[in-house]
């Protein structure tokens, strides 16, 4: 139907379309202006009829006035009948008391069409009027003229116009026609380029001869370049076309010879091509799998359930985007033999998106599918020790607080951690260290072959055991001896002898518990507060025990300290280092951390810091202490003060620590050596190389170390050589009663004494009388630090 309506819509030239169009306009135009001025002349011819019937009204009143004074009715007759023969006159009457008279005269023979008569509906006129002469009305006078004559002259009006109108209008034609010859032939020129460029010779162009009009000549030059651009690109396309054939057969050879499987379906999901890989791994050779659903070439199961599953590039299609296979899947060749596969599935599609085809690219893994087999059973094996690692473990819990619940079986779990397993390591090295638990587990194992427990080594030196259907007691009879037999036992190293001890804690599994983190948090609760009684002890978990309790109330500490951090309520607090040694011109300060409860009253670290370290945040603490020191000092450049960090355990052994701090001194462009970093002495023996590597690092950029709390640890100058700290500050238990305590006054003095001749600066702390200051004075202590000389006050970050 639309080509129809096209061929009708191109059945007329352009000229034919033109000429019309203009005839219909002049036509238009010439009714238009006939019916205007029609009504117009209409209007004129009835005012003129009117004007004339009054006039001839007149003049009969003129006429008979004598004789009506005379009344003399055969003259008026005469005079009437006269009148009315010569001027057109259809009527004239004079009616008086006595005397009436009506004069008739056919209306005159038109010579107009009787449809122009009636379309211009030309009423004759009526006139009428009192004869009065003297104040005396002797009749009534009534006259009615022709309006033929006028109508006749309207007809003749119009036949003059319309015959101008169409000599013009012939006029107008022909020479349109002419001025629309001159563009034909330069629209005739394109037309046969056009066509010539259609069949294919795409050199012909429009020739630019005089004569044209401007428009056709631009067209005709429009035309040429076109033709020039046409050219040029149908021989890039014809060089293009060459590369992509070159291209397609590179692309085939590649794809015939990679060693991954490769499908080529079109839109339907239908084969167009398969590699000889994917011949290989089908079993379907390519002419037998062209055109063949995709799924039936590679029907896809579930390695586990046998069920089928459906092909990705299937889905790639419908959901025009790219699908991986479901791990687990297989197919099954012609030969019924099964294959592991992974694969990848995406669409191909057009510049515009749309789904042209799809592609499917897989290979074999059956090998890699048993190799990671093995490795899953591997993964749950320690490779140090050979026993469970903790995820077989947590994987056994979970599935014990199944059996409590739903079968009412009895469970029991130990969590176990060696004693003073870190000097060995410490002592003698990593080396030494994984050989005695190499040979400690080995005894434990020996121990633990029955079905009824399940050890395992849940990381570092802490191991878990599982009671399978056991009493509580039984456990307990089999712990303790398990306890004695590690006492006994010693490690022999570099002709060192260690001994080691154990910290039990004993868990009961209930139909309570809602998950494994509960039961390992209750045995590593009761086993901490083992641990904390001295070493060698076992601790069963009870939930109103009072040690217990608070082992609970610090990881209620860690919620609130969750939500403290969410709320900002942290606070940065500092407390001023009285420099006693001359020289010494900048303040330096301490930073102290603060929490702001949720009433606004601030806590003290001793109550959340303890649980922060247990519980592994005291480093989240550390990094945010340092963003918000060094954010402050970047705020405002006219503090100059100096300023001490403390930095945890956790910290010192965190390998990322180093990084941070100097990624936010580079960020802030801070002078490091306003920086320093209290470690603990203790903390920095537990974490004896990490911490070295910490300082060493820190130290190559300027900032500076001090060993807090030293003497209250075990000290060593083994310990003290290899921490190249600045400052020793010395702990407030020996600072405290310095003044009439001879025994801690000779400790200071000769600590003091080490320090300056290792070349380190000493800090007093918690110094609160003035005895106490008079004599670190006495002693030459470089700073003193506590409440008599300076109370903490907040740092105002605003």
């Amino acid at each position: 139907m639309n080509e129809h309506m096209g061929v009708r819509a191109t059945r007329y030239s352009l000229t034919a379309n033109i000429l019309g169009a203009v005839f219909a306009l002049i036509l238009l135009m010439y009714l238009v202006t006939l019916i205007g001025l029609g009504f117009s002349l209409r209007e004129r011819a009835q005012k003129n009829l009117e004007l004339a019937t009054e006039r001839e009204l007149s003049a009969f009143m003129t006429v008979i006035q004598d004789q009506v004074l005379l009344r003399d009715y055969p003259a008026i007759e005469q005079l009437i009948a006269a009148r009315t023969r010569h001027e057109h006159i259809l009527l004239a009457r004079f009616v008086s008391p006595g005397f009436s008279y009506e004069a008739r005269t056919p209306s005159v023979h038109p010579t107009s069409p009787a449809w122009f008569s009636l379309m211009l509906d030309l009423p004759a006129p009526l006139a009428e009027s009192d004869v009065k002469v003297g104040g005396s009305n002797y009749g009534r006078m009534s006259v009615m003229l022709d309006p033929t004559p006028s109508v006749q002259g309207l007809w003749s009006l119009t036949v003059r116009f319309t015959w101008l109108v169409i000599i013009g209008l012939a006029v107008s034609m022909l020479l349109l026609n002419w001025l629309l010859g001159r563009n034909r032939r330069g629209l005739a020129a394109l037309r046969e380029a056009a066509r010539a460029i259609e069949t294919g010779n795409l050199r012909a162009r429009v020739s630019l001869a005089h004569g044209s009009s401007p428009e056709v000549r631009e067209t005709k030059l429009a035309f040429n370049h076109m033709a020039d651009h046409v050219s040029q690109l149908v021989s890039a396309l014809e060089s293009e076309h060459a590369d992509l054939l070159v291209e397609k057969e590179r692309l085939r050879v590649t794809i015939e010879s990679i060693g991954d499987a490769v499908i080529v379906t079109d839109s339907r999901g239908l084969i167009e091509f398969i590699n000889p890989k994917a011949e290989e791994l089908t079993g379907y050779s390519s002419s037998h799998a062209r055109g063949r659903p995709v799924s039936e070439v590679l029907p896809l199961f579930n390695e586990d359930s046998g069920a089928p599953v459906t092909n990705p590039l299937e889905l790639a299609l419908r959901g025009n985007q790219v699908v991986e296979l479901a791990s687990h899947s297989v197919i099954v060749r012609p030969s019924g033999a099964t294959l592991a596969i992974s694969d990848t599935a995406a669409p191909i599609r057009s510049r515009e998106g749309k789904v042209l085809g799809g592609v499917l690219v897989f290979h074999d893994e059956s090998e890699m599918r048993r190799l990671m087999q093995r490795l899953a059973q591997q993964a749950e094996r320690d490779h140090l020790t050979g026993l469970w690692n903790r995820r077989a473990m947590e994987n056994r819990l979970a599935a014990a607080l199944q059996g409590v619940q739903q079968k009412g079986q009895r469970y029991i779990f130990c969590y176990i951690d060696l004693d003073r397993f870190k000097l060995v390591n410490d002592t003698c090295g990593h080396r030494a260290g994984d050989a005695l638990l190499q040979r400690l587990t080995a005894l434990l194992a020996r121990r633990a072959e029955s079905e009824q427990h399940f050890l395992a080594r849940l990381g570092g030196d802490e191991f878990g055991l599982l009671f399978v259907d056991t009493t509580l007691p039984a456990a307990l009879e089999y712990i303790q001896g398990m306890r004695d037999e590690i006492d006994r036992f010693r490690f022999e190293w570099d002709e060192k002898v260690f001994r080691l001890g154990v910290s039990i804690g004993v868990t009961e599994l209930h139909s309570g518990m809602t998950d494994i983190g509960e039961i390992l948090a209750q045995a590593d609760t009761a086993c901490y507060h083992a641990k904390s009684l001295g070493g060698s002890m076992i601790q069963v978990y009870e939930k109103t025990h009072p040690a217990l309790q608070k082992i609970s109330d610090e990881m209620q500490w860690v919620s609130a300290i969750t939500k403290a951090f969410e709320a900002h309520r942290f606070v940065l607090y500092r407390q001023q280092k009285v420099a006693l040694a001359p020289g010494i011109a900048q303040p330096h300060y301490e930073i102290l951390l603060r929490l702001r409860g949720e009433d606004g009253v601030i806590i003290s670290p001793g109550e959340f810091l303890p649980a922060a370290e247990r519980y592994g945040l005291a480093p989240s603490f550390d990094r945010w202490v340092v963003r918000n020191l060094f954010a402050y000092l970047d705020t405002h450049p006219e503090d100059q003060a100096w300023y001490a960090l403390n930095l945890s355990g956790r910290s010192l052994s965190d390998q990322g620590t180093a990084d941070f701090v100097l990624e936010e001194l580079d960020r802030y462009k801070l002078d490091p050596a306003r920086i320093s970093f209290e470690v603990t002495e203790t903390a920095a023996i537990d974490n004896l190389d990490a911490c070295e590597r910490l300082i060493l690092t820190l130290q190559s950029r300027g900032i500076q170390f001090a060993l807090d709390d030293f003497g209250k640890g075990q000290s060593s100058l083994g310990y003290l050589k290899r921490l190249p700290a600045a400052y020793l500050k010395l702990d407030g238990d020996f600072v405290r009663g310095l003044d009439h305590n001879r025994e801690n006054l000779a400790i200071v003095k000769a600590m003091h004494t080490l320090a300056h001749e290792l070349g380190k600066q000493t800090v007093a702390e918690q110094v609160e009388t003035q005895g106490e200051l008079g004599c670190l004075k006495t002693l030459g202590v470089d700073f003193v630090q506590g409440y008599l000389l300076h109370r903490p006050e907040l740092l105002q970050m605003d």
